[in-house]
């Protein structure tokens, strides 16, 4: 059921409704039992094929009948991939252009196969501009080799030698091009692995970056000169120079400006995120902010970039303490269509900021959408691809339990030390175990301000002067932890006169 789940959010997503494949106009046809088993897998009333089997046949029992019935509605779900309209998820334009040039060679094939020259000729042409036009060259050696063979076949002596000329030309520009994406994905593999790793050496980015250069200079490709342009901004953020990411965004949009990038395929706003957040990292909010909002006006909504902007606008907020925008920002990502269609880690980190805050300003609004008390009273599950969640989760924990029992505390800082104990080296920062330290303080000196005010100088200004680290959500320090330790500093501070 899985995958006729997944294809089902596809299709429902990206390709137009009502094809003669799956007639969703028809809802109301009882009789229709692909249509029917459709519409209870979307709308996750058929969660397992038992479910199914009952709700369509009123039978337990998954039996041969089901199993065809499963097996012609996943047929035609794949054969609605056919139908995908990339424009309909805002994507960026390169993206609709590249799969138009893949579905005109593909109707071209399909043409020639059955011997219509002509036609599949023109949309051959059609493919090699628009191919052109996006330096899609893969492409374009596949056409001018259907081309050579139409020439041969018809004889055309003169078109034949140019055709063949090309596909020698275009083959030696794709090798070069294979070549950079060799490098490119090998030190993109490296860069995924454990932040222990990445620290030991970035040397071999560097070296990459350089051969891209050399590539680059010899090609003057944009498919490689967009890969060392990520690559470039992806070492200086891990090496936590932001303000190079900075000056590499604004010269390759300086390039594009004067026309010397290519105009369809330069991607601005997955460049101008990585700008937002070199603003987010080097603390200059008010230039995020003001880059932040002129990006959300100027991207759709149902784009792919808008949920990465209004991320780091509500991080430049939350950091700003302007938590009336924090809120509204919030509200609008909830509020948005498309919410519950990004990946479950986004969508856990919403719900995290929506805590937060409701701990900060305690908005009764924003106990919408989220369970706060499970957030705040249970322990979560201890799981190793959810470490950055799951501790923001726990310090939270930390902070709406700081005059509860002290054994409360006691369990919610162990669960902590499961993770940066075991998995400090990556998973999190030098701040996060600084900051653990500082709540085994409150704990060790039983809430004792006068004690923990004089013990924990030395960690407060350790952890001043550590900066924030380059990796993006390595771990999910949503508030500050010097601002997080302020709050509870002066709580404590409350909490020592009450108990006068």
């Amino acid at each position: 059921m899985e995958e006729i789940s997944e294809l089902i959010k596809i299709v429902t997503r990206h390709t137009r409704k009502n094809l003669p494949l799956i007639d969703l106009k028809a809802q109301d046809d009882g009789d229709n039992k692909e249509l029917k088993l459709f519409l209870g897998v979307r709308s996750n009333e058929y969660l397992t094929d038992q479910a199914a089997s009952i709700g369509i046949y009123g039978e337990e029992e998954v039996d041969f009948k089901f199993r065809m019935l499963k097996s012609r509605l996943n047929k035609k779900l794949l054969n609605h991939l056919f139908f995908m309209d990339f424009g309909i998820s805002k994507l960026h334009k390169s993206i609709t252009f590249h799969q138009e040039c893949l579905d005109y060679l593909h109707f071209s094939k399909l043409l020639l196969k059955v011997g219509e020259i002509k036609l599949a000729t023109k949309l051959i042409y059609k493919t090699i501009d628009l191919a052109k036009e996006c330096e899609f060259n893969d492409v374009l050696v596949t056409c001018f080799k259907e081309l050579r063979d139409i020439y041969a076949s018809t004889y055309r002596p003169k078109l034949f030698q140019s055709t063949t000329s090309q596909i020698e030309e275009y083959t030696a520009l794709v090798e070069k091009e294979e070549e950079a994406q060799s490098i490119y994905f090998e030190q993109k593999l490296f860069l995924n692995s454990s932040i222990t790793n990445r620290k030991k050496d970035l040397n071999s980015v560097k070296k990459a970056i350089g051969k891209l250069d050399k590539i680059y200079q010899q090609t003057q490709s944009y498919n490689i000169y967009e890969k060392k342009l990520k690559l470039s901004i992806w070492l200086h953020e891990f090496e936590g120079d932001f303000d190079e990411v900075i000056k590499i965004v604004d010269r390759s949009e300086e390039d594009f400006k004067k026309g010397k990038t290519n105009q369809t395929r330069y991607n601005q706003d997955s460049f101008r995120i990585a700008k937002i957040y070199a603003f987010l990292k080097l603390n200059r909010l008010e230039e995020g902010a003001r880059l932040a909002a002129k990006c959300l006006k100027e991207t759709d909504r149902e784009s792919v970039n808008w949920y990465a902007f209004q991320e780091n606008y509500l991080q430049i907020a939350i950091r700003k303490k302007d938590y009336e925008l924090a809120i509204s920002l919030l509200n609008e990502a909830f509020s948005n269509k498309n919410f519950n269609e990004q990946e479950e880690t986004s969508i856990e980190r919403w719900h995290l900021y929506r805590a937060y805050l409701y701990y900060l300003t305690g908005e009764k609004s924003l106990t919408k959408y989220i369970n706060y008390s499970q957030i705040i009273e249970n322990i979560p599950e201890f799981q190793k691809d959810k470490a950055g969640p799951n501790v923001a989760m726990l310090i939270l924990q930390v902070l709406t339990h700081l005059d509860a029992d002290l054994a409360k505390l006691h369990q919610i800082l162990s669960a902590m030390d499961d993770y940066v104990n075991k998995y400090l080296n990556n998973s999190f920062s030098k701040r996060t175990k600084v900051f653990n330290k500082l709540l085994h303080k409150v704990v060790a000196h039983n809430r004792d301000y006068d004690q923990i005010n004089q013990k924990s100088k030395y960690l407060t200004e350790k952890l001043s002067e550590i900066e924030l680290e380059g990796d993006v959500f390595a771990d999910m320090e949503i508030i500050p932890y010097d601002q997080l330790w302020e709050i509870i500093v002066h709580r404590l501070s409350v909490m020592r006169y009450q108990n006068l």
